[in-house]
């Protein structure tokens, strides 16, 4: 995570969160199908995660047979693969959850400049931008979502296109909506809602999210 990305965090979600950390990391760089972020050092960083995974976690490596190549970024059709899509494992899952978690909340917390409280509520979605049917969403966070944040991280020369993410916010209604990318392959997005904001009932696809309490840290898995 880039340095001024950093957030006050609880003992829970700061301390006991490393394996859905290397996890995810996994996954953002084997997504990632931007050439510049595969640098010897990239890879050397890329090998180094996949060994420790092995070692610790094996059942969080996806099968290679499932792997599918993509011919595709974005509307763009391409002659050649630009990224390779696998199934996600059950740790996998787990750790996209709890990254998508920490996010929001940190991200929350940078922008509104306060802590979400459990009177909040959130959800967290990821999904691999080069997956057929994501296209429209992507761009639509592109679009509509004001303000632009990139990381950066002065001990690294060339830290590249890592992590980025947009924002929209009304902090008087306690609305805050986000969209993070890592590299160039996954993208979490995100919304809070204030308590006394409530979704209209004729907007499905927002009342039918993993809607959870915000403001507990790692393991707050509670319905509103």
């Amino acid at each position: 995570m880039p340095e001024d990305f950093e957030f006050p965090a609880c003992k829970e979600c700061n301390n006991g969160t490393s394996k859905h950390d290397t996890i995810f990391g996994f996954c953002a760089m084997l997504t990632d199908f931007n050439e510049a972020n595969r640098t010897p050092a990239d890879i050397a960083r890329f090998k180094q995660h996949q060994a420790q995974i092995e070692m610790r976690w094996p059942e969080a490596l996806p099968d290679p047979a499932s792997g599918r190549p993509i011919f595709g970024a974005g509307h763009i059709i391409t002659p050649s693969p630009v990224a390779i899509s696998v199934e996600r494992t059950p740790a996998m899952k787990e750790a996209m959850e709890v990254i998508g978690e920490k996010l929001a909340h940190g991200l929350y917390y940078r922008e509104m400049k306060r802590i979400m409280q459990p009177t909040d509520r959130f959800f967290t979605v990821i999904h691999q931008i080069q997956r057929a049917g994501t296209e429209n969403l992507t761009d639509y966070f592109k679009r509509v979502l004001p303000d632009l944040k990139m990381g950066d991280r002065p001990n690294i020369k060339d830290y590249g296109n890592r992590f980025a993410y947009k924002s929209g916010c009304k902090p008087d209604d306690g609305l805050f909506v986000f969209a993070a990318q890592f590299g160039f392959g996954l993208l979490c997005w995100g919304m809070v809602l204030g308590p006394r904001m409530e979704l209209s009932e004729s907007n499905d696809a927002l009342i039918g999210m993993n809607w959870r309490k915000g403001g507990n840290g790692l393991g707050n898995r509670n319905t509103p």
